[in-house]
This record gives C-alpha cells, sequence and structure tokens, in this order.
C-alpha cells in the first residue's frame, strides 16, 4: 500500500482502493517498479504473504510519506540506503536530533516539534523490519487518536530549513 492507494469520498473520508494486492506472482514482470512505489514489508517481499503485520507496516509507511513528504522510493537520492523511506527514516529515527530533518519541507517547519516527535514515534511502531516487532493495529489507532486529541495549540516554527 502507498499513499495514492488512499481515495477521498464524500466528506473526505478515505477509501482504500487495491489495499491487501499480494499476488506477488502475477507481478513478475513488473516485481521491481511494484516493490519500490509502495510500502512493502520486507517478508512480504521474502514470502509473498500478507499478513496482519505486512498491513502494519504498509501503514506506517504511508504515515512516514504524510509526516515527510518523500515518496516510499526516491531513487534521486544520492546515498543508496536514503533512496528507501522506510530504510531511511529508521536509520534517522534512531537519533531525536535527526527527527527535524524528516518532517515535509512543504510545511516550511511551521508546526509544534513535539508533534512530529509523536507522529514519528507512531510511524516507528509500525516499520520494524522484524514482525514480531510491530504493534498491533490497535494500538497504532490509539496512539494516532491521542496524537489527534491534543491538536490544541497554533503552529509553532521549530527548526531551520533541512537539506534533503
Amino acid at each position: 500500500m502507498s499513499s495514492s492507494d488512499i481515495l477521498l469520498g464524500d466528506g473526505y473520508h478515505p477509501k482504500l482502493s487495491q489495499y491487501g494486492l499480494a499476488k506477488l506472482h502475477q507481478l513478475a514482470a513488473e516485481e521491481e517498479t511494484f516493490t519500490l512505489s509502495t510500502n512493502i514489508a520486507p517478508e512480504m517481499l521474502a514470502t509473498g504473504r500478507v499478513t496482519t503485520k505486512s498491513n502494519v507496516y504498509s501503514f506506517g509507511g504511508v504515515l512516514l510519506e504524510l509526516i515527510t513528504g518523500r515518496t516510499p522510493f526516491d531513487p534521486a537520492q544520492a546515498v543508496a540506503e536514503d533512496r528507501n523511506l522506510g530504510i531511511w527514516a529508521t536509520r534517522l529515527m534512531k537519533d531525536r536530533s535527526q527527527f527535524r530533518w524528516m518532517a515535509d519541507p512543504a510545511l516550511q517547519d511551521r508546526y509544534p516539534s513535539m508533534d512530529l516527535h509523536k507522529a514519528l514515534k507512531v510511524a516507528s511502531m509500525c516499520i520494524h523490519q522484524r514482525p514480531a516487532m510491530r504493534s498491533p493495529i490497535g494500538a497504532v489507532v490509539a496512539a494516532l487518536s491521542r496524537l489527534a486529541a491534543c491538536d490544541d495549540h497554533p503552529p509553532e516554527s521549530s527548526h531551520h530549513a533541512a537539506p534533503r
């Protein structure tokens, strides 16, 4: 799943298209394009099987797309490890001082830095390489609900512009 699989219906209610597309054998000819343009869990690449945990990984990837403004795969990145959104984010999330470089540049540094940290923490619940380390989707939804409920402060300028 990627952000392009989420459509908005009446009242801006999200609708998923092509969600759960797991027939990788049918996509063999397009496998590289498919895997590079979606937030696919590493174990799903290896086995071709969709599980609850692989869906959690995909959801975390979509959260990262929303937070960072990046696509799941960016061939324009000079460093190979930075081309994959999940790998790039996992590396930067190890150090809180790096969080500021992860915010979508379109926000122009106008966001509460604590909310960025909280949103990244929710995404990190989803994108562990090991499926057993990923949180249940109910815990992810609860964390997002708590984050949304804290929307009672004005945006702040939190950082200087970050290089991408």
